[in-house]
């Protein structure tokens, strides 16, 4: 591992920059398999299939009267090469064909290589067709505005595959720079309580508000504050697919500039006598919201 290594702040975690988040899985092909992109990984398979047979096309050119029905008495590499393809994806043979120990050896042995690389490829394409995703849909903007006389921290998220996800859960922490009375530096997540953060089924949309009360990490910070300490709001989802019972996760973050402080988001549901519908094109809409509640006058009776 490199002695030192440059660090960038992603969804407000500290990670690692330069290579690729996959390049770090190369010592461990299953982990690599899994990690990078579908065309990077065909033509990872591709460059393997071409390595195995350019290797044993060389292999067969060792005998030079290995294989019989060649054109010129003797095998050229052309010929070698895709005799290899034949025998790897156990086509069967035409004109060309063994006939040396040594060459039958050679076939049994590549016969062994394409059993084990159409089983492994196999496997692996399986594992990642089978891995389950969210398409979780998170808020361009968190608002900081007032509700019930308190200000409260919301952003919204949306199921964009639009089926059930049960056991669903939400976590929101504060991320932000510290230095102790020490001395030391660290970078903290601080939780932030959400007034409902699980549900039996995640279906549309859900609104999630954090109560910014005294016990609030939040209490008491300006934008200029949280500005100072770097902080970023990170968020992340769990829950299980009920198509196909496996665990999903989503992960997201907002900057400081990201916050909306004075605003709050304008209802997505609309009614008109029993009918109700969703607008989907007010999920990022926001409309002023003072932070300073309003206080309604007492009627006296």
């Amino acid at each position: 591992m490199a002695r030192v290594q440059h660090l960038r702040r992603q969804q407000g975690l500290l990670t690692t920059q330069g290579k690729p988040r996959w390049w770090r899985h190369w010592r461990e092909p299953y982990l690599l398999a899994l990690s990078i992109s579908w065309p990077l990984f065909l033509g990872l398979l591709a460059l393997v299939y071409l390595a195995i047979n350019l290797v044993f096309a060389g292999l067969y050119r060792l005998d030079p009267g290995g294989l019989a029905g060649t054109a010129g008495g003797r095998a050229s590499f052309a010929e070698a090469f895709f005799f290899s393809v034949q025998t790897l994806g156990s086509i069967g043979y035409g004109a060309l064909h063994p006939v040396s120990l040594v060459t039958n050896l050679l076939v049994t042995a590549e016969s062994f290589s394409g059993v084990l690389f159409l089983a492994l490829s196999t496997g692996l394409a399986f594992a990642r067709f089978s891995r389950s995703s969210a398409r979780i849909r998170f808020s361009r903007l968190a608002v900081v505005h007032p509700y019930n006389g308190t200000p409260m921290l919301s952003f919204r998220l949306a199921n964009e595959r639009g089926n059930h996800i049960l056991e669903a859960r939400v976590r929101a922490f504060l991320a932000v720079d510290e230095i102790s009375q020490e001395g030391h530096r660290m970078r903290r997540l601080r939780a932030l309580p959400l007034e409902r953060d699980q549900g039996i089924a995640f279906l549309l949309v859900w609104t999630a508000q954090h109560r910014i009360d005294a016990a609030s990490p939040l209490h008491g910070l300006t934008p200029d504050d949280l500005t100072a300490r770097n902080a970023e709001l990170v968020v992340a989802f769990s829950g299980i697919d009920e198509t196909i019972e496996r665990p999903v996760h989503s992960r997201w973050s907002w900057a400081v500039e990201q916050i909306g402080y004075g605003l709050c988001f304008l209802d997505m549901v609309e009614t008109e006598g029993n009918l109700h519908r969703i607008d989907w094109s007010a999920f990022d809409r926001t409309r002023p919201c003072p932070l300073e509640p309003r206080r309604v006058p007492h009627r006296q009776g």
